[in-house]
């Protein structure tokens, strides 16, 4: 096992890790959730929570400064008790349901919509006593470990920074009523909130450094399995060329099957050929059937030659021909004069039968 985690010193493909996600294997920081969690929360309570604390400071006021006057007949006690009752539980839903709705988007915003039954497949693994040794004893617990004693280290110190400074305000505090008390701890309370958030952020940005650094470490390949993967994805490269090859002979054994039936092969003559077809009233313009250079020509020449198809050599519009028309297409207009004049003169076949110049000389004549 060391021996294959030592092999694995490339980076990981976006297949593999696209794999990995799939299998619900993603980065995830805790301290992210948390985060959203603990915002989500001090807000509610922020918003909520300053109401219902400045009601219960009114109906302890009463209590505490006049209990006398507060009657306890009459259903009075009734109402305070179903008026903090709501309140409490209003204050609870909202606070319980904004949690849950920043947990919720704590993971969405890390890994997105992802659901995968991968993670509740049973694995021998997972019950193992020596997996489960290494789980608790591994590096990464200890690291996880380190990392919650580093913030609650962190916390204490910040939160006595901020009550240091009230301490020698106790008594003044304890003494004050609950209506001016509020506002002091209040106070107090935003600082310890806002301070635990940014402590927090600051700690969800480094973990999920770390956790994306361990799962791109995790997901490290070695040489063997790009090549196998590219395989996969791509297919075996030299199976691919022999395919490639395969086909390309067959297009060219397709090309040089329509060789006999050309009107005429333009050469260069001997590095380029290009074969056209014409057929008057049917083809709007001759039709490249046929092309190729060197080796490739000289089979065109000689399919030619056995088959009776005039070659006629014309070095500049053979070269022409060639980088200009594509197979199954007809030649460029600017051709078009060069080439009627040629195909002209192979079709004047009477013509030539009178005559005892060559087909070339009455080519060149006509030019």
């Amino acid at each position: 096992m060391e021996e294959d985690e030592s092999q694995k010193t490339e980076a990981p493909s976006q297949y593999k890790l696209d794999e990995a996600r799939k299998k619900g294997d993603v980065p995830k920081s805790q301290d992210i959730a948390t985060l959203f969690v603990l915002t989500a929360g001090i807000a509610v309570l922020l918003t909520l929570g300053l109401d219902s604390a400045n009601d219960l400071a009114r109906y302890m006021t009463v209590f505490i400064e006049r209990p006398e006057q507060f009657a306890v007949d009459g259903g009075a006690l009734q109402r305070l008790s179903f008026d903090v009752g709501s309140k409490m539980v209003i204050l609870l839903s909202a606070t319980i349901g904004a949690i849950f709705i920043a947990g919720l988007a704590g993971h969405v915003v890390q890994s997105g919509l992802l659901f995968t039954a991968e993670k509740m497949i049973p694995k021998i693994e997972k019950i193992s006593p020596i997996a489960g040794f290494k789980r608790l004893f591994g590096v990464e617990a200890l690291l996880t470990f380190g990392k919650t004693v580093l913030k609650l280290i962190v916390i204490c110190w910040v939160a006595y920074a901020i009550l240091a400074p009230h301490a020698r305000e106790m008594p003044i505090l304890v003494a004050m009523e609950p209506a001016a008390l509020m506002p002091v701890l209040v106070k107090i309370l935003l600082e310890l909130c806002f301070a635990l958030i940014g402590i927090i952020a600051v700690a969800s940005v480094a973990d999920y450094a770390i956790q994306r650094f361990s799962w791109i470490k995790r997901n490290r390949m070695s040489k063997q399995e790009q090549k196998d993967e590219y395989k996969k994805l791509e297919g075996d490269p030299l199976i691919k060329m022999k395919v490639r090859q395969i086909r390309m002979q067959r297009g060219r054994n397709r090309m040089m099957a329509k060789v006999p039936e050309a009107t005429v092969i333009i050469t260069n003559p001997t590095h380029f050929a290009v074969a056209l077809l014409y057929v008057a009233g049917e083809t709007a313009a001759p039709i490249c059937v046929a092309k190729g250079v060197d080796n490739l020509a000289l089979k065109i020449r000689e399919i030619a030659t056995a088959s009776d198809v005039p070659i006629i050599e014309d070095p500049p519009l053979a070269r022409a021909l060639y980088a200009s028309v594509d197979l199954e297409e007809t030649i460029p207009a600017e051709h078009y004069q060069a080439v009627a004049k040629i195909i002209g003169v192979i079709l004047g076949v009477a013509a030539r039968s009178k005559s005892g110049d060559s087909l070339q000389s009455r080519v060149q004549n006509a030019a």
